[in-house]
């Protein structure tokens, strides 16, 4: 048996599968092609070797790194016109092993996982290489975050490039980032500096738990750039204490959001536990809708998977239908690049979730099972994600009714990360669907991410109001839906809640004017007053709230 130590890169063609399906005869011809034009002789050319060719995937060696970098960049060049061929390039150096029939090595496991996150198009290259690259050629390259390999244990950081063409704006490969700095504090003292280390070190935690995201202690690492920065001053007077976040875009140190919070000071572990989930909440969010316009000028086929599950976050947090769909359709994309990826069956799994909520529809036997089945993929792939518990415990009680099976997915959640919002609204969605409806609006309570920019301020109002309305609080329901006929009067959905509520607080003015208002606007679906998990003596409130129904 031979050992060595080789440049490997992976290569393999986009969509094979589904041109097979539509043209036979040109999907073979691609391939023919590739092997022929436009990758076996270029990789020749730079003392490439076709080790191991696999249907539509290639593995091949190099002598060195630049040889591998100036053939990745060559073919992908070459190729960046071409109307069907589209290839996605991993590389990594390792140590293979040969014999007669075959070649092993861990190695060859990790280029082809890294070949998986690249970008149609594009390459990935492992930080191994990357760090044997001069300056000059280092340059070229962009970093693209710290990922969790697939059956690797060590998590990796990977370095992306696409042909010029395709990074005309700016961090254009870059994936999601952002760095703490150390929080100053005031006054100069022991237990003040002992509280701003807590506060940062506990939104630091929670933030190195998001999936798809790098999160760096820039006092740990000052030099690797991120995309955002977060900076964060505290002051204590007496018992009372202010801590204020400001999220910056690294590239030109403009600020776009900051936010203040307040509390008691007296118990600093309380205190702490508070701002600490708010404050990751309020970052997720901010950098999530920031995050959108990075790679505003690439369309879905040019987009890794992991670009397309941040594309999709973001259309979602737009809380439109329009983007819904887009947002839809970025993550079936991402899971006809990689049918294994965690977070995208999950993430699509969870949009689906929400379509039929809105939609108000009966659910099929077929889609319980594929939704099932995709989370349940999901979790066994990112049993660390506080999301793939969220997401599964909302399918388990909205499609099942399996009230224990979400609730173990709602106590994983909060054992994964306890300050992450999905917690609290599952909790109060589980408690609504039992009809403790005391419990399930203190647990939501618990939701505080306050403020004008919240995208979900309508639907939460809309949620609220139906919880009061369970629990015969009617004028705090009709607070909640009149505030919310306030921000969205041409909603029909919210019409439609308000026209309910009236009814029950025997307030015959506003029926009347949410009745008039509803039946002006056209029929259709509301995203903010999806059909809630309610115990059985109120499905009244969820039938009174679909698509079709008349006002009450």
């Amino acid at each position: 048996m031979n050992r060595r130590l080789t440049i490997l890169m992976c290569a393999d063609l986009v969509g094979y599968s589904a041109l097979m399906g539509q043209d036979e005869a040109l999907a073979v011809q691609s391939v023919r092609d590739l092997k022929k034009k436009h990758l076996e002789p270029v990789a020749a050319n730079y003392g490439g070797e076709v080790l191991k060719r696999m249907g539509d995937g290639w593995i091949l060696s190099f002598p060195g790194v630049e040889a591998a970098l100036n053939c990745a960049e060559e073919v992908q060049t070459g190729l960046a016109d071409h109307e069907v061929i589209k290839l996605r390039i991993g590389c990594h150096i390792g140590e293979i092993v040969e014999d007669e029939d075959d070649f092993y090595g861990n190695g060859v496991n990790i280029a082809q996982r890294i070949e998986t996150e690249a970008p149609p198009g594009g390459l990935m290259f492992s930080e191994d290489l990357f760090r044997q690259l001069s300056e000059t050629r280092q340059d070229e390259l962009s970093d693209a975050g710290v990922f969790k390999l697939k059956n690797i244990a060590t998590p990796m950081r990977l370095y992306q490039w696409r042909p010029a063409n395709l990074t005309t704006a700016p961090d254009a490969g870059a994936l999601p980032s952002i760095g703490f700095e150390a929080f100053v504090f005031a006054p100069n003292d022991a237990d003040t500096e002992a509280l701003a280390m807590d506060l940062h070190e506990g939104i630091l935690k929670d933030s190195l738990k998001r999936t798809g995201f790098t999160t760096i202690d820039v006092g740990d690492d000052p030099v690797t750039p991120t995309v955002f920065l977060v900076r964060g001053r505290l002051r204590v007077a007496r018992d009372r204490a202010r801590f204020t976040l400001t999220l910056l875009l690294r590239e030109d140190m403009s600020t776009l959001w900051s936010g203040t919070y307040e509390g008691d000071a007296s118990d600093p572990f309380g205190f702490c536990d508070e701002i600490v989930a708010r404050a990751e909440s309020d970052i997720r969010i901010q950098t999530i809708q920031h995050d959108g316009d990075r790679q505003a000028h690439l369309s879905d086929d040019k987009l890794s998977v992991s670009e397309l599950r941040a594309r999709a976050a973001n259309l979602f947090f737009k809380q439109k239908l329009g983007d819904w769909e887009k947002a839809y359709a970025a993550l079936e994309r991402a899971v006809a690049l990689s049918p294994e990826d965690g977070m995208a069956l999950a993430m699509r799994a969870q949009n689906r979730i929400n379509w039929w909520a809105i939609r108000h529809e009966e659910v099929s036997d077929a889609l319980v099972d594929e939704l099932g089945r995709d989370l349940d993929r999901a979790a066994e792939e990112l049993p660390g994600s506080d999301f793939v518990y969220w997401a599964r415990g909302a399918f388990k009680l909205q499609f099942l009714d399996d009230l224990d099976a979400a609730r173990f997915d709602q106590r994983r959640c909060r054992e994964v990360n306890p300050n992450f919002i999905g917690v609290t609204e599952l909790e109060s969605h589980l408690a609504l669907r039992e009809g403790r409806f005391a419990d399930a609006l203190e647990a939501f309570s618990a939701y505080k991410v306050i403020g004008s920019e919240d995208p979900f301020k309508l639907t939460r109002l809309c949620l609220t109001a139906r919880m009061h309305l369970c629990a015969g609080n009617h004028e705090a329901a009709l607070k909640d839906a009149t505030e919310a006929s306030y921000l969205a009067p041409q909603e029909r959905g919210v019409q439609l809640l308000k026209a309910l509520v009236c009814r029950e607080a025997e307030d015959q003015a506003g029926l009347a004017a949410a009745r008039k208002a509803a039946n002006a606007l056209d029929k259709g679906i509301s995203i903010h007053t999806p059909k809630s998990p309610l115990p059985d003596d109120f499905q009244w409130i969820n039938d009174a709230l679909h698509p079709e129904a008349e006002p009450v």
